[in-house]
């Protein structure tokens, strides 16, 4: 099931757009000489519309959407900032999943002035700091400030803006120069053998004009093409004169001007990625290629080439100009297009479908691999009395799935917590997503689940005390063996607790079907409850609340 939308941000276009130009440009270094040379302007060609219109069509192939470094300062990091450094503070953590134990552990005794949501792994939780109002008082007083990178970040915009107007302007500058060059150019009136060529050519609408300032022949115009010729070729040649013509008539057929055209906008947009210049480049030279293999294929015979050869080294011209504005018959890569001119071969009919495939599969993945940000929520967390695990279902592509999806899917993981006996939350994740996959007619890769031991206070201070483990409910905290609990955590349940005073540091250790394996216990004295406190106290609190998650997790 494929999704079409036009919400794709330029950031995003332009990175999906720079991994796609570094594919095609180790393809092309690797297959250039052994394909038919139609394949890769058509490559490029999918891939300027990847940078330029902001599309996103979601499918099975679409890649995760990167997370992007972006610079962020706000009220809420100086606070967090000042509450850290200054003030003792009092963390309690409640998963956001269980709201009845996130309301018990927060509202009743803890007096919040800051929420924070953050995620471990597959858990998202909040965490609630508690701390002297006086800090507050302190940070208004001082107000924030901004850092160098937030000035940047700023500035951005306008560097990129700049960086654009620069860009068109030098590009129109040598647009115009060209122009004026051609304004004195003469029209071909009555040279009866540009006049009849063309016409078997089924081109006798161009207009041939001739110019002193021109170097080498050349295309001109998007809506009306015409073809400059300079006035000092030898106009008595009557091969070098077809050779040309049907060239830069393969140009006009091709509409390689249209190409180069929005080929420009993509360069002007896009600035400052070199991938992008080298692109443009090697589009030049593979248009160019192209249309010598049309003009060997219209020739047919093998003395063709040689002469083919002969004009095309004829009109090389000594000095560089610019083949990114026109499509002109000249020096770039010469050498390469004689060479690839005198071993052309006639493709095999097994060689154009394999090409076209490839034509069709890239500008498939061209569209497909990327994705704009999409919101991935499906259902909110589902919890049955009848199952020791809760379930929350996103998605993991953009995708309409109909009416009351949300309601529909939330059916199903009840259905499936009912009907399950074995406690097993890799079978239970597959049954949920084979059913989901069945209901809204997709693939089971569309579907993620978060699955966490969900249960109520009761079974789960019932197995906590066949442990050591209690709950003193005068101070709100937690006891191991009679000892008072710094800091708790039980990771597959999703909790994690912390106190400011306390002799023990516990972590709960449960196996693959949720039950107690054992408790790791870390005591007053103990060299790695010396290091813990350490690190509580250097540390900012978001910080050392996922380092702790993740050592008690080792």
């Amino acid at each position: 099931m494929l999704h079409l939308r036009f919400n794709m941000p330029l950031i995003l276009m332009m990175l999906y757009g720079s991994i796609l130009i570094f594919i095609v440009l180790i393809f092309r270094s690797l297959f250039r000489n052994k394909l038919p040379k139609f394949v890769f302007p058509l490559l490029w060609g999918a891939i300027l519309l990847r940078l330029l219109i902001p599309f996103s069509l979601s499918s099975p192939l679409s890649l995760k959407i990167p997370i992007l470094a972006v610079p962020q300062f706000s009220l809420m990091e100086a606070e967090l900032n000042a509450v850290s450094e200054d003030t003792p503070a009092d963390l309690v953590v409640g998963t956001s999943y269980d709201q009845n134990v996130e309301k018990n552990a927060i509202s009743e005794d803890t007096p919040i002035d800051l929420v924070v949501e953050t995620s471990y792994g597959k858990n998202s939780e909040k965490i609630a700091v508690a701390y002297d109002t006086n800090a507050v008082e302190t940070i208004s007083e001082i107000g924030v400030s901004y850092s160098p990178s937030r000035l940047l970040y700023t500035l951005l915009p306008f560097i990129y803006i700049a960086g654009i107007f620069i860009t068109a302007s030098a590009l129109f500058l040598q647009k115009y120069r060209c122009q004026k060059r051609l304004r004195n150019a003469l029209f071909v009136e009555n040279n009866e053998t540009i006049n009849t060529f063309l016409r078997e050519l089924g081109m006798g609408h161009i207009l041939v004009f001739t110019n002193d300032e021109t170097a080498s022949p050349l295309v001109c115009g998007l809506m009306n093409p015409k073809i400059y010729l300079p006035t000092r070729m030898c106009f008595d040649n009557t091969q070098l004169l077809q050779h040309i013509l049907c060239h830069e008539t393969m140009h006009i057929r091709h509409k390689d001007n249209y190409i180069k055209f929005v080929m420009l906008i993509a360069l002007c947009l896009n600035w400052f990625n070199p991938l992008v210049w080298i692109m443009a480049k090697c589009l030049s030279a593979d248009l160019e290629a192209a249309c010598d293999e049309a003009v060997l294929r219209f020739y047919h015979d093998e003395e063709a080439k040689k002469q083919y050869a002969m004009s095309l080294l004829t009109m090389a011209i000594s000095q560089n100009r610019s083949s990114l504005l026109y499509s002109a018959f000249s020096k770039t890569e010469v050498e390469k297009r004689i060479q690839n001119i005198l071993q052309y071969k006639k493709a095999s009919f097994l060689v154009v479908i394999l090409s076209v495939c490839l034509v069709l599969s890239g500008s498939i993945a061209s569209a497909t691999a990327g994705q704009a940000p999409f919101e991935n929520y499906l259902t909110a967390f589902c919890g049955s009395a009848s199952c020791r695990w809760g379930v929350k279902a996103n998605l993991t592509r953009d995708i309409a799935l109909g009416k009351n999806a949300g309601k529909r899917a939330e059916t199903i993981i009840f259905d499936a917590m009912r009907a399950d006996t074995t406690n097993d939350p890799e079978i239970l994740e597959k049954q949920i997503k084979n059913a989901l996959s069945n209901e809204f007619r997709v693939e089971k890769s569309a579907f993620t689940l978060d699955i966490i031991l969900n249960l109520d206070q009761e079974t789960l201070f019932e197995e906590y005390a066949s442990w050591g483990l209690a709950q003193e409910k005068e101070k709100n905290r937690l006891l191991y063996n009679g000892e008072p609990v710094r800091t708790y955590s039980d990771k597959m349940l999703g909790r994690y607790q912390s106190q400011p005073e306390g002799t023990v540091d516990i972590a709960v250790v449960r196996d693959r079907l949720g039950f107690i394996t054992n408790i790791s216990a870390f005591h007053k004295g103990d060299m790695e409850f010396d290091r813990r406190t350490n690190t509580l106290n250097t540390w900012n609190v978001s910080t050392t609340t996922d380092v702790l998650l993740k050592e008690d997790s080792q």
